[in-house]
């Protein structure tokens, strides 16, 4: 009797252990307090290295990635005892390391979810070299998630090949892989940093519980499918998010399918959940949509055939610093473009070019006896550059960019080869035009478009095709009214089969990613894969740059300083731009299209964007054509503003020009800014005054 109230006083002293106790005694790292839970000590170590440890616990498959160093441990889902509250759909998907979302044919229904933390689905653990295998059973589907320990990060790897679809009628449409990876309940403070436009920061608990979760698709929409309604969003460039609380970080990187990826955030108090979230949804197969007679049925078709997104790869990072915040996130992802995506550093000392987007012509309605007819429209020619160039001043670095200046490019034809056209003053101006920039050492780029195009060996049946089978026509947006503009000719989009034939590869067609589900089958995957290939030696003029193309962007325009704006979200930062600054040039959106020229160029400053402008030689010339929201680009306004603005804002970004931005602070509302290089210098912008300092002195001061 003596001997078993021995045994009972030591299991209640084991019990009655701080969580901090157990979790030493049974991982063997320095004391740390994560967030609270009910410690299982049947969590086991499944791999481990010098830096990290993988802990798992095989009976629900939950796992987790610690530093050996901090003890600090990410786990894949919250491995407490939820809230009794929570609703046991939400619970099942807290719980689950990953969630299957899959169509009926028949009913031509697709919202059906496999949770892998329901009792429909059984997990299994193995351990495999430097890692574990996850096998997910379920009635209809079996599968498995690779996850494995490198020497600086964690690597979850799905193989689509292994995706056993048991019964004919029901198919995998998207997957979820460790969605709640890092999740953080209501007593932590942290943040997400997302890549709307140039970066948005989604703070834990902000009580925004009335607005829609985050959502985006990484590279932007498929343009195949085509909305009814178009909202102004900017676009997801890269495909990352960060969870960053207490002194450490996690950057997530879509590594493979990034292609086909969205990424989701809630804050606690929306989707019935008491945590914060932030994940990759992964697109296995496409769908489109169509309504009955009456539009009130809706019916989804599927994309046929096996899976086509290539397989699915996410690299988690795992960041330690104090105080550590997106500047450092951002270090991280620019270390692993330049180690595993060869990006290379272009960007030279004290270089801060001047970039001039200028438009030659378009077609345009005009009655001839009566007769309506589509005739070429002349808006800016290339003696109408040389002139307003020659009014610019004494400007060393210029980069131009040209649109539509050929006839292919006026007639909405694909540019097989950049032939000027007549109105735009043919090859004899074309050669002054050339001779003027090789003699003052400027760049030049020719661009062109992938949509409304005919002719050139192209017509509308070199189109894409929506999974419905019929051809994309994208109509015209009125601006005001986000509605299709039935009196605009509608645009059509050159089929990914056939961009080996283009020209060249600069312009939007690097901000532009969609699929043909045609006789070629051609998915979003496969059209990264062909733009890639087809770019591969070329220096890219890049307008706008998905991840996938900076290894071979030799400049970046038009990248957002702001982000879409949703609800959700907390405080812009300039995430894009701090991850290339020093590395490749790039601009913000063009300064004169901007509704605070003053502010903008703040921005720019602050940002390390070079300034760009778009102009045309006069704003009469585009009236009811499509180019007619260009009038802010007429050159008479611009030339004198932009030497003075240039002059101004250049000096200070040629200091830092091969400089990585080290911090980045944002005060008072946003009504200060200050910006720090590695070189040392600062630059700081005051919004409310209007002014911009440079090591603190003013070098700028606005109207």
């Amino acid at each position: 009797m003596y001997k078993i109230k021995i045994f009972f006083i030591i299991i209640l002293s084991f019990f009655s252990m701080t969580f901090s106790e157990v979790h030493k005694k049974f991982t063997n790292v320095p004391d740390y307090v994560p967030p609270k839970f009910s410690y299982n000590p049947e969590i086991r170590t499944a791999t481990e290295n010098e830096n990290y440890r993988l802990l798992v616990y095989d009976k629900t498959a939950i796992f987790g990635l610690q530093d050996r160093k901090t003890g600090y441990i990410w786990w894949s889902s919250p491995p407490e005892d939820l809230n009794n509250d929570i609703k046991p759909v939400v619970a099942e998907s807290l719980k689950s390391s990953v969630i299957l979302k899959y169509g009926e044919l028949k009913k031509h229904t697709e919202n059906h979810y496999l949770r892998s933390g329901s009792p429909d689905c059984e997990t299994g653990v193995t351990d495999i070299p430097d890692g574990i295998r996850i096998d997910y059973n379920s009635e209809n589907f079996h599968f498995y998630v690779d996850y494995i320990l490198e020497k600086n990060y964690l690597k979850a790897v799905f193989d689509t090949s292994g995706l056993v679809e048991k019964n004919n009628y029901e198919i995998a449409t998207e997957i979820t892989v460790s969605g709640n990876f890092g999740a953080s309940d209501d007593t932590e403070n942290g943040y997400f940093i997302v890549p709307d436009g140039c970066g948005t920061l989604i703070n834990f608990n902000n009580g925004k519980i009335d607005s829609a979760p985050y959502k985006q698709k990484i590279y932007g929409e498929n343009l195949t499918a085509v909305p009814e309604k178009i909202s102004v969003t900017e676009q997801a460039y890269l495909p990352i998010y960060s969870i960053v609380r207490e002194n450490n970080a996690l950057l997530a990187i879509a590594s493979q399918g990034d292609a086909d990826a969205y990424i989701s955030a809630n804050v606690s108090g929306q989707s019935g959940s008491n945590y914060n979230t932030c994940n990759f949804t992964f697109i296995l197969r496409n769908t489109d949509n169509y309504y009955m007679s009456d539009n009130t049925e809706k019916f989804t078709v599927f994309e046929n055939g096996a899976i086509d997104s290539g397989n699915i790869e996410i690299i988690y990072y795992p960041i330690v610093k104090e105080n550590i915040n997106y500047t450092d996130v951002a270090e991280c992802y620019r270390n692993y473009l330049i180690n595993e995506c060869n990006l290379n550093r272009s960007v030279t000392e004290n270089y801060s070019p001047l970039y001039l987007k200028f438009y030659g012509g378009t077609e345009k309605k005009k009655s001839f006896f009566g007769i309506p007819l589509i005739r070429k429209q002349k808006i800016t020619s290339f003696s109408n550059i040389l002139e307003i160039l020659g009014k610019l001043g004494d400007i060393e670095d210029i980069v131009i960019s040209c649109e539509n200046f050929t006839d292919s490019g006026i007639e909405n034809k694909i540019d097989t080869d950049f032939k000027p056209a007549r109105i735009t003053g043919g090859k004899k101006y074309f050669r002054k035009f050339m001779d003027f920039i090789e003699k003052n050492n400027f760049e030049f780029y020719p661009v062109s478009d992938i949509d409304y195009f005919s002719g050139n060996g192209f017509s509308i049946f070199s189109g894409t095709i929506r999974i419905s089978g019929v051809y994309t026509e994208i109509p015209y947006y009125n601006s005001a009214f986000s509605t299709p503009d039935n009196s605009r000719r509608k645009k059509y989009l050159l089929s990914p089969e056939y961009f080996s034939k283009m020209d060249n590869f600069s312009g939007k067609i690097t901000s532009s990613l969609y699929g043909d589900y045609g006789k070629n089958k051609i998915t979003r995957f496969r059209t990264m894969e062909i733009i890639k290939e087809n770019i591969s030696d070329k220096n890219v003029f890049a307008d706008g740059a998905n991840a996938y193309i900076l290894p071979y962007a030799s400049h970046v325009i038009n990248i957002p300083v702001h982000s879409s704006g949703f609800d959700i979200s907390d405080m812009d930062v300039p995430f894009y731009q701090i991850v290339l600054h020093g590395i490749i040039p790039y601009t913000s959106t063009a300064v004169n299209a901007s509704a605070d020229i003053s502010d903008m160029l703040l921005m720019s400053a602050v940002t390390g964007s070079s300034l760009y402008y778009d102009l045309i030689k006069s704003a009469e010339e585009i009236r009811n054509t499509e180019f007619d929201y260009l009038f802010y680009a007429d050159s008479s306004y611009w030339t004198e503003t932009i030497s003075e603005q240039y002059n101004i804002i250049s000096s200070i970004l040629k200091a830092v020009s091969d400089s990585t931005i080290t911090g980045y602070i944002v005060e008072n509302s946003g009504q200060n800014i200050t910006t720090t290089f590695s070189d040392g210098n600062v630059i700081k912008a005051d919004f409310a005054e209007k002014t911009i300092k440079f090591n603190n002195k003013i070098i700028y001061t606005g109207e």
